[in-house]
């Protein structure tokens, strides 16, 4: 999903530390609820009677963790270098026919990493700017491993069966054409309950905003999660919902849409997860997610891994009682009422990724905080840690800070955007952030180090940057 375009009032920047406290509660009374609370396993375990009403969040409390930065790198710019025609070892302007996208979510998916794009536009003859079909591309994940500065050149994106590209009578350089997603709605329902913004006239096809948030790996399919019914005043989804790639890697981005998620209004989850990150622990799919765009903390959800396709027994975790409560066996009310686990207000799109190593999840997310008449005032990319979905979850550690100068004179464009220079800070800010799954760990008697390599979307120039970030954590 694209910002906005808006004057932002100073540059984006580096930070130094920064902990952002929260304590967050909710609820009602009445509804079906859980035995227990977190978990003390490593990975945060789901309990031993599944995601429903029956099993708890785990057993005793989890380990209390403290996070410190210590220091975050520049890696590269996957799509364009100085100006979106301007190719990158990627040379997607010429192999792929496009220049410019967002988000990239990171999945593995057989042997391949592959990146869910946002809004993706054309590089000549083909989707302009306003039309905006989603993409994907892939790279070998055993490169990634290694490095994972792979995915700054060897970028693979799926393509269509045009040989040439449609656009190589005007310019010969241009091989291929990417492929653009396609949504097949399930049986008996129309795709305009799903999109309501289209790429073009392809009704099928989702467009402008109407984008992955998250997804991950079951029996070598692809389970996607998608913000959709795109409003543009204001903009922002409305719904959520699934969808499946059922043979990735052997077909183009063709999805069956499997059911919808939540919805802002009168959703079953209460509108608290329209911009879904799922991490699989323990045979149970947890849902870190946010509602209205921005204007949201982060919530916990969770559903047993077989039942994800059906939704049975989906539960939203409830901090004010520290125990799960069954979504169907509560009212509307309570569940909107329900508070979030951190955060109460400016997130959208996030990523949660579980570091065995570690024994630790790691959340990435930006935060974008702004005043009683719409103005910016606080804007960065944050990361927490915890040994358990449910918590206690660290408190936030500034990776970027919007308004710190360091990053500004570092990053920040003139009239183009050479070398380490990735966005016109005047008019555009980082989003999107999403871990790379190649994180390591190198424990000490302490604790450890995280080396977290993460993509981040810059709005202008259109385009998709590599970070790293090392962080230490420490058990308290």
């Amino acid at each position: 999903m694209r910002l906005q375009r808006a004057s932002w009032v100073a540059c984006l920047t580096w930070g130094a530390v920064a902990c952002d406290g929260d304590s967050s509660t909710g609820g009602g009374d009445g509804g079906a609820v859980t035995s227990s609370s977190t978990s003390s396993t490593g990975a945060g375990g789901a309990g031993g009677g599944g995601a429903g009403a029956s099993g708890g969040a785990g057993g005793e409390a989890a380990a209390e963790y403290t996070a410190t930065l210590t220091d975050v790198t520049f890696r590269c710019k996957l799509l364009s270098g100085a100006f979106l025609e301007d190719p990158t070892a990627n040379d997607v302007q010429t192999r792929f026919n496009l220049k410019g996208s967002d988000l990239g979510i990171p999945i593995v998916l057989g042997e391949d990493l592959h990146f869910f794009f946002g809004d993706t536009v054309g590089y000549k003859v083909i989707w302009d700017f306003g039309e905006d079909p989603d993409s994907v591309a892939r790279v070998p994940f055993a490169s990634v491993l290694r490095d994972p500065s792979a995915i700054c050149d060897d970028l693979d994106f799926y393509v269509t069966s045009d040989v040439p590209s449609v656009a190589n009578g005007v310019d010969p350089t241009i091989e291929r054409d990417f492929a653009g997603a396609f949504m097949t709605p399930p049986d008996g329902q129309l795709v305009e309950q799903y999109i309501a913004q289209p790429a073009g006239p392809f009704a099928n096809m989702p467009g402008t905003f109407e984008v992955p948030s998250g997804g991950l790996e079951q029996d070598g399919k692809a389970y996607l999660f998608y913000a959709g019914l795109v409003q543009l005043a204001p903009t922002r989804a409305t719904i959520s919902y699934l969808a499946r790639w059922d043979v990735p890697g052997a077909t183009q981005p063709s999805y069956q849409i499997v059911r919808a998620l939540d919805a802002l209004s009168g959703g079953a989850l209460g509108g608290h997860f329209i911009q879904i990150a799922p991490v699989e622990l323990d045979g149970s799919i947890h849902l870190l997610g946010t509602g209205d765009y921005r204007h949201s903390g982060v919530y916990l959800a969770r559903v047993d891994a077989a039942d994800l396709e059906v939704g049975a027994e989906q539960a939203i975790f409830d901090p004010a009682i520290a125990s799960y409560r069954d979504a169907a066996s509560i009212t509307q009310e309570q569940r909107e009422a329900i508070g979030p686990i951190f955060e109460v207000d400016g997130v959208g799109e996030l990523s949660v990724s579980y570091v065995a190593d570690a024994g630790l999840l790691i959340a990435l997310y930006q935060r974008e905080l702004r005043d009683g008449s719409g103005n910016i005032i606080d804007n960065r990319v944050l990361l927490r840690v915890s040994a358990s979905p449910e918590g206690p979850w660290s408190e936030a550690v500034t990776i970027i800070d919007m308004a710190d100068p360091a990053f500004s004179s570092s990053h920040c464009c003139g009239a183009t955007c050479p070398g380490n220079q990735i966005l016109h800070c005047d008019r555009a800010g980082l989003y999107g952030a999403y871990v790379v799954p190649a994180v390591t760990f190198a424990a000490d008697e302490d604790g450890g180090t995280l080396d977290v390599p993460f993509v981040v979307s810059t709005w202008d120039p259109y385009n998709v940057v590599l970070f790293s970030t090392r962080v230490r954590v420490v058990a308290r």
